[in-house]
């Protein structure tokens, strides 16, 4: 009997829900999209069309052609900023949560619907090129990927950020941050290589990779149009749109500029450094101000607050995550995870903090918590309030916060400790008055608020909450940020960017004077006063990251500027879109049909498969399948539908599967959350089992059911993930009648040591059994040589299949992953790139029997050399793994290899659950 397939239904990632689909949702339709939107977000829906239909007309008549009809959908995701394009379907995803955007995007354009919805079309109009042969094709498989999808990414979302810059006049090309990080690449001579931006890998060193393919990369695609003029993007589209999706990308540029990408890049480092030389000597004429650093981790040191206990910040990096505490020259973790704007109550005992919770599989909800430092004790104050600011007032008694809308607006509000009651103070609606951060003066009778309105001007605006009054204190487009008042509760200290470059300024309440605090290289953000009121202490920028640093509180140092004021254009709301109740069915047509072809894995050995697939959804995702069907050189015939729905909370799959009329089929189950999954499958298989009957073959019917969780923690360096698994079979034949069954689960332990460099132990233990006495229906814990995933959890490395066989089984495992080798080199400029190098030792124990006897464990020895890659400049997860195990007693060692190809591999599946008959056939594949 084959042993239970792990059930799990492979779609494209963003085939699988995006979005709510247990809303009410609606649709507007205008010439070139359906735009789709949950009930509350009527004027968006209104803006956003817009905004597209304006984004549509400047890229076509840019690229030449574009999709006839684009799915754009809206939704509430919930506390967090993103947006999507999926070319394949044809569908645009934005997010309407707009939290800090100063933070991460350049906020001088009209509205934020303006910016992500140009960007995200861009996307969805230039992966979809098609030129030549490609359209040929696309007559006759459909709407197939453009071979202009398959590119290095700085020619993806690079090219999104710089067609913003082109047509917009404003993006991350050209904001602050950006300059400032390129600006500090420049003072060092350190610009990175072509290896390093061309595609997404775990890059451990600053810059992030998102930096580079996104904001540097828009640097890149700008110097293809400042050396080979404004039509360089299209002229470079309509060559590569008509090439091979696999190719060496050397090969678009010089048909395109008679130029390598290697020649263009190298042209790029030389040009690049000149464009920030005015900006450096600028600087460095004014007087550079003398800092002292006081944190050396480097990549995200934010939000400072200081008092009698410590200065306390929040910290994010690829080794750790989490609320700092320093105090003196000792510094440690006392939170883990995302945490962020902290704040010291006025005693100094205690602290609040906004973290993010993901309730279920579609939202992230932010609240407000208070750690008690003498205890650790955190106690949630808010629950799905989506609190994402909060300060003090100045008694300590109750906390002034700023909460999201389901429409991306904001409010203002009170939350009282003792009532546990929030009380609102004022909203800002349609998104004209963003908050981004706001601080109490010392005597607690105003606020001054950051707000981005209507226009692209985020300034500093006084309010008063005994009468609701609100003044403008700066009004221009210099994107000032995160407020704190003086001591004395004169000057009001803020973050700004006049001529692109973050300082600290002070605003001087009593006359509106403005003075310029700092004059970095590299910038200024999130000031404080420390607890002695002697010295600013403020996030600033080095070639490590953000790091805290501090200079001396001495105003009458500062330099006083003129900082002129713009108005502000007037903003009228939209009015509300009136659409029509959304229709799913409507969208299910598949885009596509095409060949899919690959290796298969079951108890008999590998097999190969070949065959065709399509597969469809609807833009929200409550609907989503695959078909497929083709033959399977083990089984025959074979043929794979999965569904998928949305509408309950949690995604609900189904998967009907086979290979041949007399071989395998199968009906399976699952329903999945974010720490676990739940089950279920009935398999009727016919094999041939000769001991059980030579002339027929014998059939079995096996019901199933499996669940898993996983669950993980940290505590500064240390990492620790932990996943059990469990699943029982129940089986009958008709040959003899009788029922039997199968338990088969494990439990896997990893846990990283508590030190800079990567070392990693994992621990293991797996066990079966059954009652049957049949040797076809006995565990086998011997292992093939070669395998397209890896080797289930009971299993023993070193020892062949046959040679340790029984109705009962138990296998352990230890193993020590040494700190990888960063290769992070291309194979030249082909889809291909090396990330790590790993090498693991391990030691495996098991035995099977009937009965199981421990005292006949075997052991084995070995190693396994990893090698992480890359695959097609955004697909990461590949992997080749090489080992060799030694089997104590064993004549020889055994030789293994492994290959993970997530492109054309069996869908993930939890360890323990691995799959052992046919793989879920993915639908895409190279026609």
């Amino acid at each position: 009997m084959p042993r239970l397939l792990a059930f799990g239904l492979l779609l494209l990632s963003l085939a699988f829900a995006q979005f709510d689909p247990r809303q009410a949702w609606y649709t507007i339709s205008t010439p070139h999209f359906n735009l789709h939107y949950p009930e509350g977000l009527e004027r968006v829906a209104s803006e956003a069309a817009l905004y597209a239909e304006d984004a549509y007309a400047t890229l076509v008549a840019e690229f030449g052609e574009a999709p006839g009809t684009i799915n754009l959908v809206l939704s509430d995701q919930g506390d967090y900023t993103n947006g999507f394009a999926d070319p394949i379907t044809n569908t645009v995803g934005i997010y309407t949560s707009q939290i800090r955007l100063s933070d991460s995007f350049n906020v001088r354009l009209p509205s934020w619907w303006q910016t992500v919805i140009f960007h995200e079309i861009v996307h969805a109009v230039d992966l979809n090129q098609k030129r030549g042969d490609w359209r040929d094709r696309t007559r006759i498989f459909g709407r197939i990927p453009s071979p202009n999808a398959l590119k290095p990414i700085p020619l993806v979302e690079g090219l999104a950020v710089y067609m913003k810059y082109k047509f917009l006049g404003e993006s991350r090309l050209n904001d602050s941050q950006t300059r400032m990080v390129i600006r500090q690449m420049v003072l060092e001579g350190k610009l990175p290589t072509l290896d390093e931006v061309r595609q997404y890998y775990s890059k451990k060193t600053w810059p992030t990779v998102g930096f580079l393919v996104y904001n540097y990369g828009a640097w890149l695609v700008r110097y293809l149009e400042v050396r080979f003029g404004s039509d360089a993007v299209r002229r470079f589209t309509e060559v590569n749109a008509g090439l091979s999706p696999l190719k060496d990308f050397n090969e678009p540029f010089q048909k395109a500029f008679g130029l390598s990408l290697e020649q263009i890049y190298a042209e790029f480092v030389g040009w690049l450094p000149h464009q920030f030389e005015d900006e450096i000597a600028r600087i460095r004429a004014a007087g550079v101000t003398p800092v002292t650093r006081l944190t050396n981790l480097g990549f995200y040191a934010q939000f400072p607050s200081d008092a009698a206990a410590g200065l306390i910040y929040s910290h994010y990096s690829p080794l750790r995550a989490g609320l700092r505490l320093r105090l003196g020259d000792e510094e440690r973790e006392i939170l883990n995870g995302g945490i962020d704007m902290a704040q010291w109550a006025p005693d100094g005992r205690s602290l609040v903090f906004i973290s993010a919770q993901q309730p279920d599989s579609y939202r992230v909800i932010s609240d407000m918590y208070r750690l008690e430092l003498s205890s650790g004790n955190v106690q949630p104050l808010t629950k799905g309030q989506r609190v994402y600011y909060a300060r003090y007032a100045p008694d300590g008694k109750s906390l002034y916060i700023a909460q999201n809308t389901p429409d991306g607006s904001s409010i203002l509000a009170r939350y009282f400790l003792d009532l546990k009651r929030i009380q609102p103070l004022r909203d800002f609606p349609n998104q004209d008055g963003l908050i981004q951060s706001f601080a109490v003066a010392p005597d607690g009778k105003s606020l001054v608020l950051a707000l981005l309105r209507r226009g692209g001007f985020q300034d500093l605006y006084r309010y008063v909450p005994d009468t609701g009054e609100l003044t403008p204190l700066t009004q221009d487009q210099n994107v000032d940020s995160d407020p704190t008042f003086s001591p004395d509760g004169r000057y009001v200290i803020y973050s700004s960017d006049p001529d692109r470059v973050y300082n600290l300024y002070a605003y001087r309440l009593e006359d509106g004077a403005v003075f310029q605090v700092t004059n970095l290289l590299g910038g200024a953000f999130m000031p404080t006063v420390s607890q002695d009121r002697q010295h600013l202490i403020f996030s600033g920028y080095d070639s490590t990251g953000y790091n805290l640093y501090q200079i001396p509180y001495a105003p009458s140092s500062w330099r006083p500027v003129k900082l002129p004021r713009q108005g502000l254009p007037t903003f009228t709301p939209f009015p509300p879109a009136q659409g029509a109740p959304y229709d799913p069915l409507r969208y299910l047509e598949p885009p596509y049909w095409t060949p899919v072809f690959g290796l298969s894995s079951d108890a008999l050995g590998l097999s190969s498969y070949a065959g065709v697939s399509l597969f469809g959804t609807d833009p929200i995702g409550i609907h989503a399948y695959t078909v497929t069907a083709g033959y399977d050189s083990a089984g025959g015939l074979l043929y794979d539908l999965g569904y998928r729905y949305g509408g309950l909370g949690q995604p609900l799959s189904l998967r009907l599967w086979g290979i041949g009329p007399q071989s395998v089929q199968a009906l399976g189950v699952g329903f999945y959350a974010p720490g676990g999954g739940l089950e279920a499958q009935y398999t009727r298989s016919a094999l041939w089992e000769p001991t059980l009957d030579p002339q027929h073959p014998t059939v079995t019917h096996a019901f199933s059911l499996g669940l898993y969780s996983l669950n993980s923690s940290a505590a500064d360096l240390f990492r620790a993930q932990s996943q059990i698994s469990m699943v029982g079979t129940a089986f009958v034949r008709p040959l003899d009648g009788q029922w039997r069954a199968r338990l088969q689960g494990s439990l896997g332990y990893a846990f990283r040591l508590p030190i800079e460099s990567s070392h990693v132990f994992t621990l293991r233990a797996a066990g079966g059994l059954t009652t049957s006495p049949l040797a076809v229906d006995a565990f086998d814990l011997g292992v093939l040589p070669l395998s397209p995933t890896a080797f289930p959890a009971l299993s023993l490395r070193g020892y062949p299949p046959g040679e340790l066989v029984g109705s009962q089984a138990v296998a352990f495992s230890l193993q020590y992953r040494l700190p990888p080798w960063s290769l992070e080199r291309g194979l030249g400029e082909w889809p291909l790139f090396f990330d790590d190098l790993s090498l693991s030792l391990f030691a495996d124990a098991g035995t099977a029997g009937s009965p199981l006897s421990l005292s006949n464990l075997r052991y084995s020895l070995g190693a396994e050399l990893r090698l992480d890659t890359t695959l097609f400049y955004a697909l990461q997860g590949a992997y080749f793994s090489l080992g060799v195990a030694q089997g104590l007693g064993q004549p020889g060692p055994r030789f293994y290899a492994l290959l993970n190809l997530p492109l054309v591999g069996i869908a993930p599946t939890p360890k323990g659950l691995e799959p052992s008959g046919p793989p879920v056939y993915p639908p895409w594949g190279l026609p």
